[in-house]
């Protein structure tokens, strides 16, 4: 296998990696300020104290995510089988 097929497969999985998270791992986020867990009724004041959020703000934002972490996935695992699929009808225009 050629450099750039594992490359395409590397993007592939990264992909896969993405979808992962936006299903699995995402749907359950651990929401944190800083480093410290947040659960329902916190609030987290950012570093200058001019910005506070509540643990539902935070929580929003973090589902918010999910699905454009999901398809942002999802365009680069059909990125990459486009690519595969290009790099093996160009190896079999070459025999």
């Amino acid at each position: 296998m050629t450099r750039r097929r594992w490359a395409h497969l590397l993007l592939g999985l990264a992909g896969l990696v993405a979808i992962g998270w936006a299903v699995v791992w995402g749907a359950n986020p651990q929401i944190t300020c800083g480093d410290v867990v947040m659960g329902p009724g916190d609030v987290c004041a950012h570093a200058g104290g001019d910005k506070i959020q509540t643990y539902d703000e935070r929580l929003e934002a973090a589902q918010g995510a999910r699905p454009v972490v999901g398809v942002v996935g999802l365009l680069v695992v059909g990125f990459a089988t486009y690519l595969w699929i290009s790099e093996s009808t160009r190896d079999e225009a070459r025999v």
